[in-house]
């Protein structure tokens, strides 16, 4: 009986052994793919790219095994610890932990010095069709909110300029920031060819010329325009990758999903999982065309824009090349920057020239559109 007993219980301890040896195997393999989409191009291979996505959640859970396998002194916690610092430029670029930033007062924006603030966000047509639930003054909100915040430059995308019975949108927000210099993608006297909704820079600082940005299906991902600051030219990148264009069935299914596995959710997640899959391949060619107009700038740069891509992907390190990312340099937390039910990603950048100094980013917590703005100071 004793005999019995030691058998079933080294019975056990193998198959605890063996399952603990595949697992870690299989965090291992998950973490390497999630940094591989990184280097692959979705054109070739899509399923590393939906696993780059998922990078924050892989990175908790290979913590939270780390920690497991420390307090059970098993050697394998020097292997799961190896692999997650071979990723660290990628924990920096999802993760900023300064406690000190949480405690610093300094309005980075109106610093006297030769400072600027600059501000990037996707206000979705400004709520025109009241998208948010239980807001329907969403629109002079974002007035509101860019009152206070006041940035010097400030970078829309989906921004839309007419509305009906009132005065035009773009000449609200240029009045209310003082923004004497305009550049946008649209006109907006030509209502009939409806073209008053797109990109606009708004500026305090002088601006000229725009250049659009324009990928291989002709459509318009962005526009270009040279900022005279303090004397010094940069130029000014405003983009917005291929979004998903998920519908309101689709946003419908994401806010009442449920945990069970029924064919109800198995077919919401697939619609959404091709929507997905058939933007990478139109965002990669959006990025390499940004990064050729980005190298052949003769001025230091500053690209805002939704990139519709968490840091983690192909499509950010294409556009991002040698340029740092305000969020790395001065942001804290995760700086999430687009939140659906339990899915929450930081997909909107603001990068810039090495040459450049970028301090007190910050992602605005504001429930005024399905993005939140962010915004830092700069320093040419």
């Amino acid at each position: 009986m004793e005999i019995e007993n030691r058998d079933r219980k080294s019975i056990i301890k193998s198959v605890i052994a063996r399952m603990k040896n595949y697992f870690t195997a299989f965090m291992v393999l998950i973490t390497l793919l999630a940094y591989s989409s990184v280097y692959i191009n979705p054109d070739s291979f899509q399923f590393p790219q939906f696993v780059g996505m998922a990078y924050p959640y892989i990175l908790a859970a290979d913590l939270v095994y780390i920690i497991a396998l420390a307090i059970l002194k098993q050697k394998s916690v020097f292997v799961m610890g190896a692999v997650v610092l071979l990723g660290f430029g990628y924990i920096r670029q999802t993760l900023q932990l300064k406690p000190s930033a949480y405690f610093d007062s300094t309005d980075y924006g109106n610093l006297k010095d030769s400072s600027f603030k600059i501000m990037s966000f996707n206000v979705r047509l400004l709520d025109r069709y009241n998208w948010i639930k239980g807001k329907n003054d969403t629109r002079q909100k974002i007035f509101e909110f860019l009152t206070y915040e006041s940035p010097d430059i400030v970078c829309f995308q989906e921004f839309y300029a007419r509305y009906a019975d009132s005065i035009n949108n773009e000449t609200i927000i240029r009045d209310k920031l003082d923004a004497k210099y305009v550049i946008r993608d649209y006109n907006t006297d030509e209502h009939w060819l409806k073209t008053d909704k797109g990109y606009v820079i708004f500026s305090r600082f002088k601006l000229e010329n725009r250049r659009y940005i324009i990928d291989s299906a002709n459509n318009i991902n962005g526009i270009t325009a040279d900022a005279d600051i303090y004397g010094k030219r940069i130029r000014i990148f405003n983009i917005h990758l291929k979004s998903i264009h998920l519908g309101y069935d689709d946003y419908s299914f994401i806010d009442s999903l449920d945990h069970k596995n029924n064919s109800k959710n198995i077919s919401g997640f697939k619609n959404i999982y091709q929507k997905i899959g058939a933007a990478y391949s139109e965002r990669c060619i959006q990025a390499s065309t940004i990064d050729s107009m980005i190298k052949a700038s003769p001025y230091p740069v500053v690209v805002c824009g939704d990139f519709n891509e968490p840091p983690v992907s192909y499509c950010y390190r294409k556009v991002r090349g040698n340029l740092d990312d305000a969020f790395c340099e001065s942001g804290t937390g995760f700086g999430t920057t687009m939140s659906l039910k339990f899915l929450k990603f930081r997909i909107d950048y603001i990068l810039h020239s090495p040459e450049l100094h970028s301090r007190g980013f910050k992602t605005h917590k504001e429930y005024l559109s399905d993005h939140f703005a962010i915004s830092c100071s700069i320093k040419p």
